[in-house]
């Protein structure tokens, strides 16, 4: 029966999909489903707004904007081609536009010949005669010159062009390094940055990887809903920001999961930083846990440093074992090598 139930559900959030593309005359883009689904499941009420407030008949260029925009997989892999597609169209213009400047400076190459054979084998030319080839020069010449200026634009706005595309690819890739719904770095982004640990000795002294999670979130989100879910990720999140130094980084990885990698960290100092990340939540973070109490989060946190590991790959695996440690003790713990030999 349960069985039935979910694909009813299931069934009739398709049909409303459907139905307000077709009121809208959406192209059956598998992009766009994506796109009016997570705006009609409400999980973004930002989005939802902006779709419900489109025009009929929008153009797949603002969808693909707006989808892009919002972070959907589906219009992410949009960018990188339409980048590079901008980019060959402009480049061939260019060629166009010089092959155009070389053709001017072959035909003033061809007038400057003809005009001084003309005056070595003309003996008797006047002043009169060699005027007339000067000034045939002259408009060569002034058509070569329109030719360079022509291109000379061209090159310009060219540039512009390429720097817009390469802002906007910027920006887009901006969006996919972020987390929608904290605003903070994403899992990619995380990676990314753990990456750079082992490739750039310059990072990697003194850093110490920070698993967190909120043991909680699942049974929150079944007794009070997403929304109340989402509302306590959204404020974790501010506080952990806030919690950190400017060189120090913060990611959600998960759906109550945030990573850290902070600077200058010691065995010694692991457990005075899990201290001020916990009070951090405690302090800032209060929700009502029934009608007449009110509840702080658990935190659940394991920490790996990274003179212990010699890899990305490793650091997170000693990290995740910390952090089952953690789980299962109620309290922070960190990777000891020795420890996990033995």
């Amino acid at each position: 029966m349960a069985g039935e139930v979910s694909k009813a559900a299931r069934d009739g959030s398709l049909q409303a999909v459907v139905s307000h593309m077709a009121k809208l005359d959406v192209g059956g883009l598998p992009r766009n489903y994506e796109l009016f689904h997570e705006a009609l499941s409400g999980a973004d009420a930002t989005l939802s707004r902006e779709l419900l407030s489109l025009p009929s008949s929008p153009s797949q260029a603002l969808l693909d904007e707006i989808g892009l925009r919002y972070q959907l997989p589906g219009f992410i892999a949009l960018a990188p081609s339409t980048s590079r597609d901008q980019e060959i169209g402009l480049l061939l213009e260019l060629r166009e536009k010089m092959a155009s400047g070389v053709t001017q400076k072959q035909g003033f190459t061809r007038v400057l010949e003809a005009v001084a054979r003309s005056l070595r084998e003309d003996s008797d030319a006047g002043p009169r005669d060699i005027l007339a080839e000067i000034e045939y020069l002259s408009v060569s010449l002034s058509d070569a010159v329109v030719a360079e200026t022509e291109l000379e634009a061209a090159l310009k706005a060219g540039i512009d062009r390429l720097a817009g595309a390469s802002q906007k690819a910027a920006a887009a890739r901006a969006i996919t390094l972020r987390d929608r719904l904290t605003s903070l770095p994403n899992h990619a982004a995380f990676a990314e940055r753990l990456e750079t640990l082992y490739t750039s000795p310059a990072d990697d002294h003194g850093m110490a990887l920070f698993l967190i999670t909120i043991p909680d979130l699942p049974d929150i989100t079944r007794t009070y809903g997403e929304a109340a879910a989402s509302r306590i990720v959204r404020k974790a999140a501010t506080t952990f920001r806030k919690a950190i130094k400017k060189n120090d980084f913060v990611a959600r990885i998960g759906s109550g999961d945030f990573a850290f990698l902070f600077r200058d960290v010691s065995r010694d100092s692991v457990q005075p930083i899990a201290e001020r990340l916990m009070t951090a939540i405690a302090d800032n973070l209060v929700f009502a846990a029934s009608d007449r109490t009110a509840a702080t989060l658990d935190l659940s946190i394991g920490v790996a440093l990274a003179q212990d590991a010699f890899s990305p790959q490793q650091l997170r695996l000693q990290a995740t074992a910390a952090l089952q440690t953690a789980k299962a003790n109620g309290r922070p713990a960190v990777f000891v090598p020795d420890q996990a030999r033995r």
